[in-house]
């Protein structure tokens, strides 16, 4: 047989499970997303096993879908999370709980076998269901399998995650998989500390590399990072605690003890690459500090513009230009000492006023277009798409606060000062309570902003439609400070929602 069949029946049957993640569930717009939430999720319940977190019941696991689909700024109503929820639990109906099949090739029997696996199981040590408890979830050896995997690829896991896993692996009585998990950890460790040797190299060769390496600066926080590195230490003490119990408690197992004195081995030289590490860091954190000390005006210069570097290199040579005005107006004030004339400020106040009366001149019609200050837009899918947020959480909680939008990404706050009309909206949202009356009528006779937010919501997100005919209201809190937000005085009243009696 050809070489290429070999251990391949093993192959398919780790990545059906990748395969078959989020297949065949109908989730309507979120169907290109549906891996992606699954993955987060996946990954969310794997770090609340490492830190012993119990919240992982069915609820639990709702919950991180939901909030990992406002963190990939996308919307779902509850009928699609509850959908995504149960399709990690199981494949089909609720009440039969049947786990997934997938198809693979056995070559040695020649012939096609039905995989069964299920990603999540229940959690024995957390869940009692005798006393009336709920199922605490806990990831099958399958999902492990599938976080592993991409840990492999990613290298995404810090020192602290790698050795809460080990304190894991130990607890649960597998000391050779910790002391494999371990030869993780130490080829992480040698691979951060030549990076840093490396960043050594360079800031003794040439300084400004600070200027550039601006996420390696670390001085700043040196204290947070000196903190994190007695933390590590602390989990070092931990596992070497855990391991000396274990040997206690195993005394007349020969094979224990020699697995255990493997891993104790291990951690030994662990704990030493850790330590030449964090000295290496803290080293650097202070050449950094004395560079910046010794040499403030290599610092200083980030902050000026070089014609050659900025205008020249970066841009002219890079980008190029659409026509030789572009390169005159660049040129023409380095040779010209002579400034352009500024108008006094009355002139200017004047020449708006002589704007003004060109308006209202209907005899000089045609000079009058040509000097009439166009009108500003409003760019309304700016303005509901900062929206669409306060009125998903509306949707699931009944009311909003701005305080809220602290919560969410910069990025989404950000859109609440593209446009003005988008913080002026919340404000009048404080005039008398809103019946929404817009789904069945024309834009052009709604009068109140509040109504055509609500009519552009309606049709950019047809899921907000469920607000038709409910009544929105503002509830202010006495006791509440005003805060500040982005140099911005808030009063920080609530808009609720309450839904249309039959």
């Amino acid at each position: 047989m050809n070489e290429s069949w070999e251990g391949f029946a093993g192959r398919i049957q780790r990545l059906n499970p990748l395969f078959e993640l989020g297949r065949g569930m109908e989730v309507g717009d979120l169907k290109p997303h549906i891996q992606t939430i699954l993955m987060q999720v996946l990954l969310n319940i794997f770090y609340s096993e490492l830190n012993d977190d119990d919240n992982r019941r069915k609820s639990d696991i709702k919950y991180m879908v939901e909030e990992a689909i406002k963190q990939m700024k996308l919307l779902a109503d509850d009928k699609q999370i509850d959908r995504i929820t149960s399709g990690l639990l199981y494949q089909g109906k609720e009440e039969y709980s049947k786990p997934f099949e997938a198809l693979y090739y056995d070559e040695i029997r020649q012939s096609w076998e039905t995989q069964t696996f299920r990603y999540v199981t229940m959690d024995e040590l957390y869940t009692n269901l005798e006393m009336g408890g709920t199922i605490v979830y806990k990831l099958t050896d399958v999902a492990q399998e599938m976080i592993f995997m991409s840990r492999e690829m990613a290298e995404e896991f810090s020192i602290t995650i790698e050795q809460l896993y080990s304190m894991q692996l130990i607890k649960n009585g597998n000391f050779r998989k910790a002391t494999r998990n371990l030869d993780h950890l130490i080829s992480r460790v040698n691979r951060l500390m030549s990076g840093e040797y490396t960043f050594q190299k360079e800031m003794i060769n040439n300084p400004k590399v600070l200027l550039i390496e601006e996420e390696r600066q670390r001085a700043d926080n040196r204290e947070e990072i000196e903190r994190q590195f007695d933390e590590e230490k602390a989990h070092f003490r931990t596992i070497s605690s855990m391991i000396e119990k274990t040997k206690r408690r195993n005394e007349e197992d020969d094979h224990i003890q020699q697995e255990l004195f493997i891993l104790q081995e291990k951690i030994g030289h662990t704990r030493q690459l850790h330590d030449r590490f964090a000295k290496l860091v803290i080293q650097n954190i202070s050449y950094e500090m004395k560079l910046k000390a010794e040499n403030p005006s290599l610092f200083w210069e980030n902050s000026l513009v070089s014609f050659r570097e900025h205008i020249y290199e970066n841009w002219l040579m890079k980008e190029g230009v659409q026509s030789f005005d572009d390169v005159e107006s660049i040129l023409s004030p380095l040779f010209s000492p002579k400034n352009e004339f500024i108008l006094p400020m009355d002139w200017i106040w004047g020449e708006q006023e002589l704007v003004e009366n060109q308006m209202i001149d209907t005899v000089l019609e045609e000079e009058a277009e040509e000097n009439l200050i166009p009108m500003r837009v409003t760019n309304w899918e700016s303005v509901i798409t900062a929206w669409s947020y306060v009125f998903q959480y509306l949707q699931t909680y009944g009311e909003f606060s701005l305080t809220d939008l602290n919560t969410l990404p910069l990025e989404i706050q950000d859109l609440w000062f593209e446009e003005s009309e988008t913080l002026d909206l919340w404000m009048m949202f404080d005039k008398k309570p809103l019946k929404v009356q817009v789904l069945h009528r024309n834009e052009e006779t709604l009068s109140d902003e509040r109504e055509i937010l609500l009519y552009k919501l309606m049709n950019e997100y047809p899921q907000f439609q469920v607000f038709e005919g409910s009544k929105l209201f503002t509830k202010f809190d006495h006791l509440a400070e005003p805060f500040i937000w982005y140099n911005t005085k808030i009063t920080p009243f609530k808009i609720c929602v309450q839904e249309e009696k039959g």
